[in-house]
């Protein structure tokens, strides 16, 4: 074993078992103590892990259509990810939740297009096409995308929230690394711990209230996106 096969294994044999969210009250492992884990990694590795997390934290879950500089920084992530790997796929399964959430309360407020949200890998080209469709004829490619339209009609914050939060997790709890015990499970862990962060209690009144102005800040028209290029 490798010393940095060896920093891997020591790091992830001590995290705990990450239980189902809002379940428990507190978290299995507090930020503070995660991070001192994570000291484990190579400078390379937390690099990665920090340009993840500024993408994926907790608070942009929902969030996604107006924020142009978040889209790129996405993009520019995506590029130097290996297309074929599984960290490429599941960032681009993330983009895609947040800004499926994004395109349906858009369309809701009375958007004519997808404006921004057209940049999107994977399902750009299609809002584009069939924006005008419950669906926009994705549902077969992305089964829980009836759940979430319907959550969305009912314009109710927190509701919505907590069915982000379960359709992500189902989703990163079904993934695999291709290698076990490396940097991917590693990746795995943090996308359910962040999750997990996110569904701690918390005020009601004040997580409603948050959550309605993240989403509710997405533009009805977006007039001055820039399309990403590689050599932007």
């Amino acid at each position: 074993m490798t010393f940095k096969a060896y920093r891997y294994t020591t790091l992830l044999t001590s995290l705990p078992h990450l239980p189902a969210p809002f379940q428990h009250q507190r978290l299995p492992i507090s930020r503070v103590r995660l991070e001192q884990r994570l000291g484990l990694l190579t400078e390379e590795d937390r690099g990665w892990i920090e340009r993840l997390e500024r993408l994926v934290v907790p608070y942009r879950l929902g969030q996604f259509g107006d924020d142009v500089a978040l889209l790129r920084e996405s993009q520019r992530l995506l590029a130097r990810l290996d297309a074929s790997g599984r960290p490429h796929r599941w960032l681009e399964w993330w983009m895609t939740l947040n800004g499926m959430t994004a395109a349906l309360r858009l369309r809701q407020r009375g958007g004519i297009a997808p404006g921004t949200l057209a940049e999107l890998p994977a399902v750009g080209r299609q809002l584009i096409r069939q924006w005008s469709h419950p669906l926009f004829r994705l549902e077969s490619r992305l089964p829980w995308l009836e759940t979430l339209a319907t959550q969305v009609g009912r314009e109710r914050a927190e509701v919505l929230e907590h069915a982000l939060i379960d359709i992500a997790w189902a989703y990163f709890s079904r993934q695999r690394a291709e290698h076990p015990y490396g940097l991917e499970d590693v990746m795995l862990y943090l996308y359910r711990w962040w999750l997990l962060e996110r569904a701690m209690p918390r005020n009601a009144g004040e997580a409603r209230e948050r959550f309605t102005q993240w989403v509710d800040a997405i533009p009805a028209q977006s007039t001055d996106f820039v399309p990403w290029t590689r050599e932007s």
